[in-house]
C-alpha cells in the first residue's frame, strides 16, 4: 500500500514544480542552516529554522515537510533575524502521527525556495504528562519554582497548570484555606522534563509562612485532549522580601541601579501590589558635612521577583540639578534599607539591611545618533566604504575634546540611564533650514547650569521654529562640501556656507575622484595610496566630532555661560576656541593641521564645566 501511496504525491509534486505552484531552486537560493525543536513535536510545536539571507524569503515563508508518509507545508509563526518559526499543524500531525525518521525540509515565498535540508524529526499525537519531584523548602513570593517530570508544553501546544489545594499558616495570623492554580511553562525552549511556575500572593495573600497540602498538575493540548496527575503532598516555607544586593554601589543623576533580591512584588498584572524600599542613615554631601537622613521610602520599579530598579531622579533646585531622593549634587549614604512589599493597602516588611551608596558627580550622556541621510552622503566625500569605521572615530573626536569633563559620549542608546539622562545629537547629511549650516542647536533656550540632560539636537522643534530660528537641528555633513571648489551639490552655495579653501581639496579629491575601498580604509594596499585614504577619513571624522561638540556645547549652556542668554558664542573669536563662531573657526583648525592651534575651552567656559560636570 505505501509505494501506491508515494506515486501521486511525488507527481503533485513535480506538476507544482513545473506549473509554477512551488519556484525552482536558484544556485544562489537562501539555504537552511540549521534546526531545532522540541522532541517530540505535536500539534502547536515550533520548528526554529536559522537560514542564510532569511530576508529574500519575506514576511511570510511556508516550510515543506516531506516524509514517506507525504508533505504538508507549516506556516511561519516568528522571525527573528535570521530565525524563522514554523508551528505544526493538525494536519500534519495527521499525516505523520507517531514517527520518526528523516525528512526534507524546504522553505518557499512566492519566488524563492531553499534547497531541502535533511532532518531527522519526532512527531507524536500526544504527550504523556508526569511529575517525578515535588518542590519543597523555602520559597519567596514571585519565584519560579522549579517542577521536574515529563511531558511538559510550551504555549503554542496547550496549557500546563500546577493546582494546589490545602492550608496557608501565616507567621502572624490565623491560618486560612487555599485553592489555587498557577500556570506552568517550560524552563527551557523545547524542555519536556523540567517546568516553571510562578508563585504569586495568591498562595497567602503575601504575608510569610508555611502551606502545607497537595498538588496536582493537568494538561490540556492544542487538540483540546485534557490530562491530570496527582503529584502528592506538597510543603513550602514563604520567606519575608529580602535584599541581597545593589548591581553598583555608585550612580549619578538619572542613572538606573538595580536592586536584587527575592520577594519582590508589583507585577503589572497584580494590581495593588507593589514594593518600596524605606531608607535611612547619614548623607555626607558633596559639603563635607554628614548629615541624618530619613526614613525616606523609595519606590523603584519591578521587573521580577529578584529585581527592581531605581532610578536616582533629578530635580532643579536654584539654578542646578540634585537629587530628588538626597537633594544634593552628590554624596555619600550609609545606612539600613528595609524593604517592604504591600498587597492592598498591607505593608509586609523585611529585614532592614546594612548599605553604602554613593551618588557620583553629574554625568552628561551623550548618545550620537547617525542618520541614514549621514551614509547616503559618506559617498560625496569618497568614503562610502566608510560606514562603520567613521562613527567610532567620531566618537573619539568629540571625547577628546571633552576630556577633562564628566561627559560620556556612546554609539548606542542608553539603556543604564532614564530617558531624562542622556542627550542625543543627531548626525545627517543635508541641511534641512536650505542655509548651508555645518550643525545647528534647536534646543529651546540658553541651558545654563545643564538642568536639562536630556536635550535633543535633532529633529524639529517648534518652539525654536516660533522664535524665528531654523527649526531643525544636528550635525550635516553634506554642508563641509562648500569648502572645496567644486562641491557638486545641487544649486549655488547658500548664505550660510564657508567660502572655498583649497586645503580641502587637497585633502578630499583624492577619494572624491576614485572612491575609498574598505582594503584602504582599513589601511591595506598600495601605501601612498592608503596614506590619502586615512588623511580623509581622520579629516572627515574630525570635522563631524567637532561639529557635535560644538553643537553639544550649547546644549550645555555655552558660550558666555554667565553674560547674556542670547549670547551663543564667545564674545570674543580666539585661535583653536570651540564655542567662537563657525565664520572664526578654519578649516585647518577643525582638522587638527600640524602649526593650527589645538581645539580648547575659551573664557569662562572651563570653569563652567568644572562646576556643572566635574570628574
Amino acid at each position: 500500500m505505501r509505494p501506491a501511496r508515494l506515486i501521486p504525491i511525488a507527481l503533485a509534486s513535480f506538476a507544482l514544480a513545473c506549473g509554477g505552484g512551488t519556484p525552482p531552486v536558484t544556485p544562489d537560493a537562501p539555504t537552511i542552516l540549521d534546526v531545532v525543536s522540541a522532541d517530540p513535536l505535536v500539534e502547536g510545536s515550533e520548528l526554529w529554522l536559522t537560514l542564510s539571507d532569511a530576508e529574500r524569503l519575506g514576511a511570510t515563508p511556508s516550510l515543506r515537510v516531506a516524509g514517506s508518509l507525504g508533505g504538508v507545508s507549516l506556516p511561519n509563526t516568528t522571525s527573528e533575524g535570521s530565525q524563522r518559526a514554523f508551528r505544526v499543524t493538525a494536519e500534519a500531525i495527521a499525516t505523520f502521527g507517531a514517527s520518526s525518521g528523516d525528512f526534507q525540509l524546504s522553505v518557499s515565498s512566492a519566488a524563492l525556495r531553499t534547497p531541502d535540508y535533511d532532518a531527522s524529526l519526532h512527531f507524536a499525537s500526544s504527550l504523556p504528562l508526569s511529575l517525578s519531584a515535588v518542590p519543597s523548602g523555602d520559597v519567596h513570593y514571585e519565584d519560579a519554582v522549579l517542577l521536574s517530570g515529563a511531558g511538559f508544553l510550551a504555549t503554542t501546544e496547550g496549557d500546563v497548570e500546577a493546582h494546589l489545594v490545602g492550608r496557608f499558616t501565616p507567621d502572624v495570623g490565623a491560618a486560612a484555606d487555599v485553592d489555587v492554580t498557577f500556570p506552568v511553562w517550560p524552563a527551557e525552549r523545547f524542555a519536556r522534563d523540567r517546568g516553571l511556575m510562578r508563585l504569586t500572593t495568591s498562595l497567602g495573600g503575601g504575608a510569610s509562612g508555611a502551606f502545607s497540602g497537595n498538588l496536582e498538575l493537568s494538561a490540556t493540548d492544542a487538540a483540546g485532549r485534557m490530562q491530570t496527575v496527582d503529584a502528592g503532598a506538597l510543603t513550602l516555607s514563604v520567606r519575608p522580601v529580602e535584599l541581597f544586593a545593589l548591581s553598583t554601589p555608585a550612580a549619578s543623576l538619572e542613572e538606573r541601579v538595580s536592586i536584587l533580591g527575592a520577594g519582590f512584588l508589583g507585577a503589572p498584572d497584580r494590581s495593588g501590589e507593589t514594593t518600596l524600599l524605606r531608607v535611612e542613615g547619614t548623607f555626607a554631601s558633596e559639603s563635607g558635612a554628614a548629615l541624618p537622613f530619613g526614613p525616606v521610602e523609595i519606590v523603584p520599579r519591578f521587573v521580577s521577583g529578584s529585581e527592581v530598579v531605581w532610578t536616582l531622579n533629578a530635580v532643579e533646585l536654584d539654578g542646578a540639578l540634585v537629587s530628588e531622593a538626597f537633594g544634593a549634587a552628590w554624596g555619600r549614604l550609609e545606612g539600613l534599607a528595609t524593604p517592604i512589599t504591600i498587597v492592598g493597602t498591607t505593608e509586609y516588611p523585611g529585614a532592614a539591611t546594612p548599605f553604602a551608596f554613593d551618588q557620583t558627580p553629574t554625568k552628561q550622556v551623550v548618545y550620537m545618533r547617525f542618520l541614514p541621510s549621514f551614509y547616503t552622503s559618506l559617498p560625496r566625500f569618497g568614503l562610502g566604504a566608510a560606514a562603520g569605521q567613521v562613527e567610532e572615530l567620531v566618537a573619539e573626536r568629540v571625547r577628546g575634546i571633552y576630556a577633562d569633563y564628566n561627559v560620556e559620549v556612546r554609539l548606542e542608546e542608553p539603556t543604564d540611564y532614564s530617558p531624562n539622562g542622556y542627550a542625543r545629537v543627531d548626525v545627517g547629511g543635508t541641511d534641512p533650514n536650505g542655509i548651508g549650516l555645518f550643525g545647528y542647536d534647536n534646543t529651546p533656550g540658553k541651558d545654563v547650569g545643564n538642568v536639562r540632560l536630556f536635550d535633543g539636537v535633532g529633529g524639529t522643534n517648534a518652539e525654536t521654529q516660533a522664535d524665528g530660528y531654523p527649526g531643525y537641528g544636528g550635525v550635516f555633513v553634506e554642508s563641509y562640501l562648500y569648502w572645496s571648489s567644486h562641491p557638486e551639490l545641487p544649486g549655488s552655495a547658500p548664505t550660510g556656507a564657508p567660502p572655498p579653501d583649497p586645503l580641502f581639496d587637497e585633502i578630499f579629491d583624492p577619494v572624491r575622484a576614485q572612491s575609498a575601498s574598505l582594503e584602504e580604509v582599513r589601511g591595506e594596499g598600495d601605501p601612498g595610496r592608503a596614506a590619502q585614504v586615512r588623511r580623509a577619513l581622520h579629516a572627515f571624522a574630525d570635522l563631524v566630532g567637532e561639529t557635535v561638540a560644538h553643537e553639544l556645547g550649547h546644549s550645555l549652556g555655552l558660550a558666555d555661560p554667565y553674560g547674556s542668554a542670547t549670547s551663543f558664542h564667545n564674545r570674543l573669536d580666539g585661535e583653536g576656541c570651540l564655542m567662537d563662531s563657525g565664520s572664526a573657526r578654519p578649516l585647518a583648525e577643525r582638522i587638527r593641521e600640524p602649526g593650527s592651534t589645538p581645539t580648547h575651552f575659551c573664557g569662562d567656559a572651563p570653569d563652567y564645566l568644572t562646576l556643572i560636570l566635574p570628574r
